[in-house]
């Protein structure tokens, strides 16, 4: 454990519940992650639009928001950061169930997801 750990955990212990919450805090922290996806032929313009039209009907069908996507054409790879659309964290079934979803599609050559990171605080580290 770093200093700073020891110091935060020091300060959020003397937050109250309301302060925690509106700061998204111990309790109340949310997570989210990245996710990275290369296709195996690049796509036209049609064809990342229908991508991303099915990539955003599956994460609102979860109550999810994305973070990215697309890129330039021809598109070979996208990425995007997945997080609730909602309060609330996503947890390692999301991020499997959405890599899962990725490597079923026929356009898909590769879907991986990062790990877990706090929403609020230090997803740019």
């Amino acid at each position: 454990m770093s200093a700073l750990d020891a110091v935060s955990r020091r300060r959020i212990s003397k937050l109250n519940p309301r302060q925690r919450k509106k700061l998204h805090v111990a309790e109340y922290q949310e997570l989210g992650f990245d996710i990275h996806v290369t296709f195996k032929a690049p796509l036209d313009d049609a064809a990342m639009t229908a991508f991303i039209n099915d990539t955003l009907d599956y994460a609102d069908q979860r109550g999810w928001m994305l973070g990215g996507l697309g890129g330039h054409l021809p598109l070979t790879e996208t990425s995007a950061f997945v997080c609730k659309a909602a309060r609330g964290s996503l947890g390692e079934e999301d991020r499997d169930a959405f890599v899962a979803w990725f490597k079923a599609r026929a356009d898909v050559a590769t879907a991986t997801a990062d790990a877990l990171v706090d929403v609020w605080h230090g997803w740019l580290e």
